[in-house]
C-alpha cells in the first residue's frame, strides 16, 4: 500500500512501535491535514497520525525524515524572504511622485550614515568582462577594434567613455541609448520608467518591461521580461556602479530564477577608466537543471553585453562628434566680425 505524505502536512515524527515487537514511526499531521488514500489513525487532539512499521534501521530512516521536513521549513522561509525583496524591488522601482527625475550624483553630506539593502545579490556574481577603456583612443577605427577584440577576457579593449559620460549619456532619462540596443537585439515593446530615489537603496532605480528573444530550444520563441535598475554615482564621479535584475516570465521555470548583474566602472586617470562586469543567476528556489538554467542565462547575458558595448561605442563616438560640432558652431557664432581693410 502507497501512501503519500506532503512534507508541509507534518507536524511531528515520533519513534513507536507496532505489535510490540516492530520498530515504526508514527508521522503526526498538522490541524487540518489528512486523507492521504489510507483511513488514519485517530488522536485525542484531533490530529491525524500515520504508523510506519518493518525498518531496517528505524533511526536512520527518522533523522532521514526529520532532516527533510527541516530543510522544507527552511526552504519555506527562504522563498518568504525573496518574494519580501522582490516585492520591495518592484515596489521602489515603481515611480513615485509622477515627476521626471535625472540622474545625478548623491550630495557629499556629514549625514549620519544610512545602511542600505543590497540590490544584487553578490555571491551569485562571476566576472564576464574586465577591461580599460580610454578616452584617448576614440578616433581608432571601430572595425579594427571589434577585429582583434577577445570576447569577456581580462585585456586593454576600447571604450569611449567615463563613468561621467557613461551615466549622463547612456544612462540619463533622455538617452535613447536603451532604445539602440534593445532594437539591436531585436526586443520590442520596450517601457522604460524614469530614474528616482528609492529609501531602501543608495542612488536611484527604475524599471523597465520588454520582451525578448529567446534563442534556447527550451523556450518559447520570445518572453516578457521585467528588469530592475539601479545606479549610483560616486560624489567626486570616478566611480559608478550600475546593477541590473532581470526577471524572465515565460521561459520554464522563469519563476524560480533571477539573472544579476553588475557593471562597474572606476576612473583610473583623468582620460581612462576600468570597466569590471559581472553576472549571475540567483535561484529564489530549489528547481530542476539549475546548471544548465545558470549556463544559459550566462551565456545569454554575455551575448547580450557584447550588443551593449557595441552599440555604447557608436553611441558615444556621434554623440561626441556632435557635441564637438556644436562647440564648434558655437565658437565660430560668437567670433566677433573683421572689418575690411579700407584704405583712404
Amino acid at each position: 500500500m502507497k501512501v503519500v505524505v506532503p512534507l508541509g502536512d507534518i507536524d511531528e515524527i515520533r519513534r513507536s512501535q507496532h505489535a510490540l515487537i516492530n520498530p515504526a514511526i508514527t508521522i503526526i499531521l498538522r490541524m487540518g491535514a489528512g486523507g492521504h488514500g489510507v483511513p488514519p489513525l485517530g488522536t485525542p487532539d484531533g490530529r491525524v497520525r500515520y504508523k510506519f512499521a518493518s525498518f531496517w534501521n528505524r533511526n536512520h530512516t527518522q533523522k532521514a525524515l526529520q532532516r527533510a521536513v527541516n530543510n522544507y521549513h527552511a526552504m519555506l522561509e527562504v522563498e518568504k524572504k525573496e518574494r519580501a525583496e522582490s516585492a520591495l524591488r518592484a515596489h521602489s522601482s515603481s515611480v513615485r511622485g509622477g515627476g521626471k527625475v535625472q540622474v545625478k550624483a548623491p550630495e557629499d553630506t556629514a549625514a549620519v550614515p544610512v545602511k542600505f539593502q543590497a540590490f544584487v545579490k553578490e555571491e551569485v556574481l562571476v566576472g564576464i568582462y574586465n577591461v580599460s577603456i580610454c578616452f584617448f583612443l576614440l578616433m581608432l577605427s571601430i572595425v579594427v577594434f571589434w577585429k582583434f577584440r577577445t570576447s569577456y577576457s581580462c585585456m586593454q579593449d576600447v571604450f569611449p567613455g567615463t563613468p561621467e559620460q557613461f551615466l549622463n549619456l547612456l544612462l540619463a532619462d533622455d538617452s535613447t541609448y536603451t532604445n539602440e540596443y534593445r532594437s539591436a537585439r531585436k526586443d520590442k515593446n520596450l517601457n522604460i520608467e524614469p530614474w528616482h530615489t528609492a529609501e531602501e537603496y543608495d542612488g536611484q532605480v527604475r524599471e523597465i518591461k520588454f520582451r525578448s528573444i529567446c534563442n534556447s530550444p527550451m523556450c518559447p520563441p520570445d518572453t516578457a521580461v521585467t528588469e530592475w535598475q539601479h545606479v549610483v554615482l560616486s560624489p567626486d564621479k570616478k566611480m559608478l556602479v550600475f546593477e541590473t535584475v532581470q526577471q524572465p516570465h515565460d521561459v520554464p521555470f522563469g519563476s524560480y530564477f533571477e539573472v544579476h548583474c553588475r557593471w562597474r566602472l572606476e576612473a583610473k586617470e583623468e582620460t581612462s577608466s576600468v570597466i569590471d562586469i559581472r553576472v549571475g543567476v540567483h535561484f529564489k528556489k530549489w528547481c530542476l537543471m539549475q546548471s544548465k538554467i545558470k549556463a544559459g542565462a550566462i551565456d545569454e547575458y554575455k551575448k547580450e553585453v557584447e550588443v551593449m558595448l557595441e552599440v555604447a561605442s557608436s553611441y558615444l563616438k556621434s554623440h561626441s562628434s556632435s557635441t564637438s560640432r556644436g562647440d564648434t558652431d558655437n565658437n565660430s557664432a560668437s567670433l566677433p566680425s573683421i572689418p575690411e581693410d579700407i584704405s583712404s
